[in-house]
């Protein structure tokens, strides 16, 4: 009986860029330097919504990773590593999704 492999091939490049939007906001080193705090102080646009709280931006500019890992991963599902990274990316993207959401509800609903 042998075991067959998926192969290498364009659905893999979903893994590298996956990887690359978890570094994106991953805290490195001792100084937890963060590489989408570093590029969000450069352009000079603040880190949360309103001042130290609610909406995360880098979390939700981090979409420009997972659409491009979920449309590769769908796209070449038989390829290696695609269907961790079709999963992954799509949770994360929901997240991203949803999360700017539950700030204007709890606005509406307290005023």
């Amino acid at each position: 009986m042998t075991i067959q492999r998926k192969p290498l091939g364009l659905g893999t490049l979903s893994l590298l860029v996956l990887l690359m939007g978890l570094a994106f906001n991953f805290p490195w080193g001792k100084e937890n330097f963060m590489i989408s705090h570093y590029l969000l102080n450069l352009i000079n646009m603040p880190i949360y919504s309103n001042g130290d709280q609610r909406l995360h931006i880098p979390f939700v500019v981090a979409a420009i990773f997972w659409i491009p890992t979920f449309w590769i991963a769908k796209k070449y599902r038989a390829h290696f590593g695609t269907s961790v990274s079709y999963n992954v990316a799509g949770f994360m993207l929901l997240l991203c999704i949803i999360g700017p959401v539950i700030p204007v509800i709890d606005w509406m609903v307290n005023g």
